[in-house]
């Protein structure tokens, strides 16, 4: 397996393990218990708070469970932003938080494949901005732009793109973004930012994600677009870019809310702090949680403790993505 750089690296359960107290979290305190650890403890969470789920499978979870679908159809006038408060925010709307993502198809055009939008791949994407304002020698760079033809009012811009590999002795991602809003054209303009596409980006994960079939029984086409962290990390340096204009339509109809800081600390928790407990042959084991854990475990925060403690609307134009503290897992 390559290994990551420091600032993407991850302990083994026994390095998280090793001098601390454990704290077996039960279902219904995972968060609490979770912001509840303190220095010389780490977080044991039971295998079953999973494999109950039937359609819980940690290895294709986040290519084919369960998404909360931006309801495009009845989008006009509200940003994809405003749908999604809308939804985690509204007490009647029917929601299930133990979900993979959110996905949204886009509304102009021939391409209608749908797009898969992991919350892990919002925090990734955080980490690879933030990672640039500690190396500003591999920040993302926009290579180039094609902002300036009257399609643009249409189809939004196109941007080429690179960003920085999350692994050492690893090349830059070379790539191009499209469908990002640059003007305000009533017609079009809430429309643009489902269309969302990048070409050319090579990362495995990615690639492993969109390789699925649905059950023979289900209505939704097999294909996806799985949207991965550098694309959306892209997508935020080029609304960086514009605020830098005086151009804030990029970031008004974002079509990937920004994560806060306080999902920074939760995710660094799990990550760093967190283990899975298991059964194997008779023992109990441990090991860290996968990303599909860990997604499943950001929708009950979302849900349960508010748009809010996961998202931070002006997290973009106020700088601070840039500046989030992923130093925050407590050793003791």
């Amino acid at each position: 397996m390559d290994e990551k750089k420091a600032f993407f690296a991850r302990p083994t359960a026994a390095e998280i393990k090793k001098g601390k107290e454990p704290v077996l979290l039960e279902r219904k305190v995972v968060i609490a218990g979770l912001e509840a650890l303190l220095p010389h403890q780490y977080a044991v969470i039971p295998e079953e708070l999973f494999t109950g789920r039937p359609s819980f499978h940690p290895e294709t979870f986040l290519k084919k469970g369960e998404t909360y679908v931006l309801d495009t159809g009845r989008s006009y006038g509200k940003s994809p932003r405003t749908l999604f408060r809308d939804a985690v925010t509204t007490p009647q709307t029917s929601f299930n938080t133990f979900m993979s993502g959110y996905s949204f198809r886009p509304r102009l055009g021939p391409d209608r494949v749908v797009r898969r939008v992991p919350l892990v791949e919002l925090l990734e994407a955080a980490r690879i901005i933030a990672y640039g304002k500690a190396h500003p020698e591999a920040a993302v760079r926009i290579e180039g732009d094609y902002t300036h033809a009257q399609r643009v009012y249409q189809e939004g811009g196109a941007f080429l793109v690179s960003t920085p590999s999350r692994t050492e002795k690893a090349d830059r991602y070379g790539f191009t973004v499209r469908s990002i809003p640059m003007k305000y054209s009533e017609s079009f303009v809430y429309f643009i930012p489902y269309g969302f596409d990048s070409q050319d980006l090579g990362a495995k994960s990615r690639v492993f994600r969109e390789l699925r079939y649905n059950r023979t029984d289900d209505p939704e086409p097999s294909r996806i677009h799985y949207v991965q962290a550098h694309a959306i990390a892209a997508n935020y340096a080029v609304v960086e870019s514009e605020l830098a204009k005086d151009n804030e339509i990029p970031l008004r109809f974002l079509v990937f809310p920004t994560v806060s800081q306080q999902a920074v600390d939760m995710y660094a928790t799990l990550m760093n702090r967190s283990v899975l407990q298991f059964e194997e042959e008779g023992k109990i084991k441990h090991k860290t949680l996968l990303q599909s854990h860990i997604e499943a475990i950001f929708w009950g925060l979302v849900r349960r403790k508010g748009y809010e403690a996961a998202f931070d609307d002006k997290a973009l134009l106020e700088g601070r993505v840039r500046n989030y503290n992923w130093n925050n897992h407590v050793q003791a």
